[in-house]
């Protein structure tokens, strides 16, 4: 079952997100990551604030695929930049 990734960012540090988006998106392109769709924050409908700025979607083969790819050597080396570029909110829902 096919497996879509929410992620929001609350960017602190524009240049190093940039930084971690690029480096991430080479290791997605690899690993054969789907992209749905990214935008930038506009207004809360209903509810609460917003998760963050900005959002993107993406698209896994299944669990362990999603799985796979938090958890390679690769990109746990881009953790800390990821943390130091934003606060970061991933969800996983199953398709």
């Amino acid at each position: 079952m096919a497996v879509l990734n929410f992620s929001y960012a609350k960017i602190r540090d524009a240049g190093l997100f940039r930084d971690y988006v690029q480096r991430a998106a080479m290791l997605m392109e690899t690993m054969g990551v789907e992209v749905v769709t990214r935008g930038s924050f506009a207004r809360v409908l209903r509810g609460g604030g917003s998760n963050g700025e900005v959002a993107a979607v993406f698209r896994y083969a299944d669990m362990a695929a999603a799985e796979r790819f938090y958890s390679c050597p690769e990109y746990q080396l881009l953790i800390p930049l990821r943390d130091a570029a934003c606060d970061m909110t991933i969800h996983l829902y199953e398709e």
